[in-house]
């Protein structure tokens, strides 16, 4: 793809310069000779971009016969890509297709910092939606009903460590998780209906159901369908769009897996 949707050029120094560093990356210590004829460039541009890319400190240079490869620094640019970030790329078309099939939108989101923090979602799509912008958007851990699913899915030793951080955090997941009684109640709920549900918890008009999402024998998150509390109870939800809600959530965790 040229640029942004083809609006700009490349930036060929820009370019170049990846190609050297994808380069290095497959061949490992290499003399800049070699890396030229590699990526195709005249010797004089790689010795430019090495020069470049070694004051950045991405590339180092073996004295004993001039040979360069990457240094871990270049590791730190993968570290950049946050998890979450590629999980809601690659789950985002699967959550549209569940909303196109029952209209109503959906939301994915994550443990992230002691929070439940929404990473991808479908309001901006779906015609029942009076949202528009929630990725990013924080939910309630204890009362909603993504982060009643995704507690309710963690084993004893995660849910410790989940509930012990959001209690440090002492904001208003303190004071809902106060009580540890009054928190595995919530959950046995949970484990009793098979999904998660709220009722006007997080937003006063608007209710939803949610399960669990799993991936590589963790849970990575949840995944809600949300409606308007008004056109009716969690449970004639389920009725109609628990089926739903379970295949997708199947399909993200094959894809996730």
């Amino acid at each position: 793809m040229d640029g942004l949707d083809g609006q700009y050029k490349d930036v060929r120094a820009l370019a170049r310069g990846i190609d050297i560093v994808e380069a290095l990356a497959d061949l490992g210590w290499v003399k800049p000779g070699a890396l030229a004829a590699y990526v195709g460039l005249d010797r004089s541009s790689v010795y430019r971009l090495i020069s470049t890319l070694s004051n950045k400190g991405y590339v180092v240079r073996r004295q004993e016969d001039g040979a360069v490869a990457l240094t871990s620094r270049v590791a730190r640019l993968s570290d950049g890509i946050r998890e979450d970030e590629l999980i809601s790329q690659r789950i985002g078309p699967l959550m549209e297709k569940l909303t196109e099939e029952i209209l109503w939108p959906s939301d994915f989101a994550g443990l992230v910092g002691g929070q439940i923090t929404i990473q991808a979602s479908t309001h901006n799509i779906s015609p029942m939606s009076i949202h528009r912008r929630l990725v990013g958007k924080n939910r309630p851990l204890l009362n909603s009903a993504l982060g009643r699913a995704l507690l309710s899915a963690l084993p004893p030793g995660a849910l410790d460590a989940a509930l012990s951080t959001a209690l440090r955090l002492d904001g208003k997941d303190a004071v809902d998780i106060s009580s540890r009684e009054a928190v595995d109640r919530v959950l046995q709920g949970v484990h009793d209906d098979g999904y998660a549900s709220a009722v006007g918890l997080a937003e006063a008009n608007i209710s939803a159901i949610a399960l669990p999402v799993r991936a590589a024998s963790r849970v990575v998150g949840a995944l809600n369908i949300t409606f308007f509390r008004s056109a009716m109870s969690p449970d004639t939800a389920a009725q109609k769009y628990l089926e739903p809600l379970r295949r997708c959530v199947k399909s993200i965790e094959t894809v996730l897996n």
